[in-house]
């Protein structure tokens, strides 16, 4: 009885094998195109995109035999640019000149022209978002002039151009903007979106020797709906993530409370929490900020650095704060009017009946919304020194 059970448990087995497919549908590394980024232009009526595709022979270090050849110095990557009347017509011209499959599911930035932005991002996002290999954690970037010539840099720093600015958007913000968190902003009520904004500069002064182009972030590019209406230079643009709460690790140059010169603090922790509040028809919305920051640098003749000092730079870094903030929020609310704060938002959250008062209107109430912002900023190191370094003591400013 026990064999003739064994016997019915080992034609089960083999029956199951039946069932199990196998890598039938496997592909071969060496028969796909890593992308690795990604730049869309508009010229003219034409789309243009612009992939930049990994060599994983020319990966190793510069003079090694890699896995497909030696490197010899070579970039680990080449660019392909096609045109064509749509986008995704682009992609198919662009198969057609490439020997290997085009693989999207690594790319993880894209760029987008500024021209295209203007126009309106929706035919993109629809391609990039209907098909699963295109990731939604992404992230998207708008350049000043075309997209192409900022993913072509050398960036000799990382290997990649596209992984550099990248890099440079999680060092600006502690959660950048994804595919994802752009196109939630677009479809949702109360905010508008917003994107970084990268440019190419040169590595050393041009008239040096072995000038490479490098890549740097500019500021935020605002957008009504799926179009961009403006950018805002990076100084009022940092306020601004400041006020989000999305800010990594800023420094603020405070001008001494007395004396000449500035000082630098790192805030080290950031958090901030909206307030909304209606009365008499009239909307006001309170940004509370939190933070605790580190003196890193005194290039002024101020003080000991004491209690009362401590508390006079506090005063003067509050201060700061809150100018710099206001002439951000002046400029999303008069200049280039779009709530990318996302002060609808927090109306619809803390007082919806309120909301469904004014959302239809809230694009003509928004410019004129009163905004507060109250720091609470706290000192908590001046470093190892409490006097301004070398400066004899008659040249020091005391409170």
């Amino acid at each position: 009885m026990f064999f003739v059970h064994k016997r019915h448990v080992v034609a089960i087995m083999l029956l199951c094998t039946i069932f199990i497919s196998g890598c039938w549908d496997r592909k071969e590394i060496n028969d796909i195109a890593f992308v690795i980024g990604l730049a869309i232009d508009k010229e003219e009526d034409n789309y243009r995109t612009s992939l930049q595709i990994a060599l994983p022979g020319q990966s190793g270090a510069t003079g090694s035999e890699g896995g497909g050849g030696g490197t010899s110095g070579d970039k680990s990557w080449f660019m392909l640019s096609n045109t064509a009347k749509t986008l995704r017509g682009t992609s198919i011209e662009g198969q057609k000149a490439l020997s290997r499959e085009l693989y999207y599911a690594h790319r993880r930035t894209m760029l987008i022209g500024e021209e295209l932005a203007r126009e309106g991002v929706a035919p993109m996002l629809d391609l990039l978002t209907r098909y699963p290999l295109n990731r939604l954690s992404a992230l998207p970037i708008v350049t000043k002039g075309s997209a192409y010539k900022v993913l072509n840099t050398d960036a000799p720093i990382e290997k990649f151009p596209s992984e550099m600015v990248r890099e440079l958007c999680f060092l600006n913000m502690r959660r950048p903007r994804s595919l994802k968190t752009f196109t939630d902003a677009i479809l949702s009520e109360g905010v508008d979106p917003f994107l970084p904004v990268a440019s190419t500069v040169d590595n050393v002064p041009s008239n040096w020797k072995d000038v490479k182009t490098n890549i740097k972030l500019d500021g935020l590019a605002i957008f009504k709906k799926d179009k961009l209406i403006g950018m805002i230079e990076k100084a009022p643009a940092g306020a601004l993530i400041l006020a989000m709460g999305e800010a990594n690790e800023p420094e603020i140059m405070v001008k001494a409370p007395r004396g000449k010169g500035d000082i630098f603090i790192k805030l080290n922790e950031n958090n901030s929490t909206l307030h909304p509040h209606i009365e008499n028809g009239k909307i006001s919305v309170t940004i509370e900020l939190y933070a605790k920051g580190v003196l890193v640098d005194n290039e002024s003749n101020y003080g000991d650095l004491r209690e009362q000092e401590i508390k006079n730079l506090n005063q003067a870094l509050h201060q700061k704060i809150q100018d710099d903030i206001k002439e951000g929020i002046r400029l999303i609310q008069k200049e280039y009017p779009a709530d990318i704060l996302g002060l609808g938002r927090s109306i619809h959250q803390h007082l919806p009946k309120e909301w469904d008062k004014v959302k239809d209107r809230w694009d003509d109430i928004y410019p004129s919304v009163k905004v507060v912002v109250e720091p609470h900023i706290i000192i908590e190191n001046v470093g190892v020194i409490n006097k301004p370094f070398g400066l004899p003591e008659e040249d020091i400013v005391h409170d």
